[in-house]
């Protein structure tokens, strides 16, 4: 969290610079600023008082208050521009695939309505070492059965998985419809469930509080799942930065997001639920359905707090994480979250949240540098590019955590072959294919 708060504040002083009186001044021979509210924000967090020397501590997340911008302030209306260019000579691995057939667990495959579809995208594969991806957007009612109709000679390579369908969860018969469609999937190949994070933050009841992942009306749904012993890839909560005022204080605003009055587009400050209330209903979720395997997609959004994300897991055995769109968190404290992939290594599934136009270079490189070098200050694989070509995620470098090659297995494949067994037999030719 130290680096969060240092990146907040120096961004910050440079506003002072350049818009003078549009932003609270700096105290003057002090290393604190002040937010709107008038409550000092420390420059570096200090350690509570009565600390003994050399004692560890995390600092706290900011408070949201603390963090709105002057009244009066707009955003100013033009786009970050690309990452600049690493002006140090640094050691690179030389690394274009994956060290092992890697199981991509969250991956959107929209166009794979095609068998040509298809075959583009096991080339892709091919290319950079992947073993297997799981499609996300299987669908529900016609939809699904043409993409399992068309998946299925392709099964060896691409997983479907239904997708949860809320339309129609206020009505009547709903759960039994969406428990139905999932076991008749189930039947006909599909083998998992997919969730979005529309449960939690997008779907309301009628009056119009947000519909969370403990909802009575889910739990056919999550039973179902448990009846085929099928995985759910549940993705709720948001990037922690989403839940913070838009102002030059987030780091996601700094990144390139929300830059022109008026747009808050995925911004949830003022529109959502605050981020306790999904996290706090997701356990309650797991507490409730014991028996259901969940996969709790991008670290289960805990990336900014990995002891929480600790507590998660020695609490929940059926819970396990998938890494998509958290490296480029992750590879900001190389060392600890090494520790946490060493020490939770039989409870974390690859995944990347990447699709058939990610290019190898910019996105599915980075991943395998990250888990399997040492090598430093290399550009994260951007999730997200704003229109100026900013990486949305963070105007930041990443650092490698070099995993050792019994870890990296499991994390590439053995893991997700819990979920998938029968896949097995697709993944043991591949890695023999690669002389082992």
């Amino acid at each position: 969290m130290r680096c969060s708060f240092v990146t907040h504040a120096l961004f910050a002083a440079a506003l002072f610079a350049v818009l003078p009186g549009r932003m609270a001044e700096a105290q003057q021979g002090n290393d604190t600023i002040r937010a709107r509210d008038g409550t000092p924000i420390p420059v570096i967090p200090r350690a509570p008082g009565g600390m003994a020397e050399g004692a560890v501590w995390i600092p706290p997340m900011p408070p949201l208050e603390a963090t709105l911008p002057p009244e009066g302030w707009e955003p100013v209306g033009y786009e970050q521009p690309p990452m600049p260019y690493i002006l140090l000579r640094l050691p690179r691995t030389h690394i274009t695939r994956a060290k092992f057939p890697a199981i991509d667990f969250h991956v959107h495959g929209r166009e794979l309505t095609t068998p040509e579809a298809y075959e583009s995208l096991i080339a892709l594969m091919d290319s950079i070492g992947m073993g297997a991806i799981i499609n996300l957007n299987g669908g529900t009612g016609t939809h699904l059965d043409s993409t399992l109709a068309v998946g299925e000679a392709y099964r060896d390579r691409v997983v479907n998985f239904v997708t949860l369908n809320l339309e129609g969860i206020d009505e009547a018969g709903w759960s039994e419809w969406m428990a139905g469609e999932m076991e008749r999937g189930f039947l006909a190949g599909a083998r998992g469930l997919k969730v979005s994070k529309s449960l939690g933050q997008g779907v309301r009841n009628p009056d119009g509080t947000f519909i969370q992942a403990d909802d009575p009306r889910l739990d056919a749904v999550w039973a179902m799942a448990a009846k085929y012993d099928m995985p759910v890839m549940i993705h709720t909560s948001d990037s922690v930065g989403r839940f913070y005022p838009i102002g030059p204080l987030n780091e996601r605003y700094e990144a390139g997001l929300w830059r022109y009055p008026g747009s808050t587009s995925g911004n949830l400050y003022a529109s959502g639920p605050p981020r306790e209330v999904i996290e706090l209903a997701r356990e309650r979720m797991l507490a409730k359905h014991p028996r259901t395997r969940f996969v709790l997609g991008h670290m289960a959004m805990l990336y900014y707090d990995p002891g929480r994300l600790a507590a998660l897991l020695d609490t929940y055995p059926n819970a396990d994480l998938e890494t998509s769109a958290a490296i480029q968190d992750l590879g900001r404290a190389p060392r600890l979250w090494r520790e946490f992939f060493l020490k939770y290594q039989d409870r974390i599934l690859f995944g990347t949240d990447g699709n058939q136009q990610r290019t190898i270079d910019d996105f599915w490189t980075p991943h395998w540098r990250f888990l399997e070098t040492f090598d430093e200050h290399f550009y994260h694989p951007a999730q997200v590019r704003t229109h100026g070509g900013s990486p949305g995620h963070g105007r930041y470098n990443i650092y490698g955590i070099g995993l050792p090659d019994e870890v990296l297995r499991k994390i590439y494949f053995e893991n997700a072959l819990r979920h998938l067994p029968y896949m097995r037999d697709s993944i043991e030719r591949q890695l023999a294919e690669r002389g082992g």
